[in-house]
């Protein structure tokens, strides 16, 4: 699992090759994600106050960038909370979708 890289002529280190569990971030993403966490901490679902609106404003910037990296509409881009939220909408579209064509079970 591990690969191993130089990092000078007399040391190496392993490479982690296991994306699917977690990738390594790019180091602006780390400096955006910071700055927005210390700055722009607010609700985007609580667009009552300045926080919220601002937050739903780099949310809604977020959909677009993302959007057009996998050329899709933005709203068809969904951000959830992790892997088994991701899982079980997916889960539970296809399963509405395979009962509205008379299926009643997914393999």
């Amino acid at each position: 699992m591990f690969a191993e890289h130089k990092l000078t002529s007399d040391v190496s280190m392993p490479v982690y090759m296991d994306c699917s569990a977690t990738t390594p971030i790019d180091p602006r993403v780390v400096a955006l994600v910071t700055d927005i966490m210390k700055h722009q901490y607010g609700n985007p679902s609580s667009e009552t106050h300045l926080w919220g609106i601002c937050a739903k404003e780099l949310l809604e910037v977020a959909r677009k960038q993302v959007a057009r990296v996998v050329d899709a509409m933005a709203s068809e881009v969904v951000f959830t909370s992790g892997s088994t939220e991701s899982n079980n909408i997916a889960i539970l579209g296809l399963a509405e979708h395979a009962k509205s064509i008379g299926k009643n079970h997914i393999i």
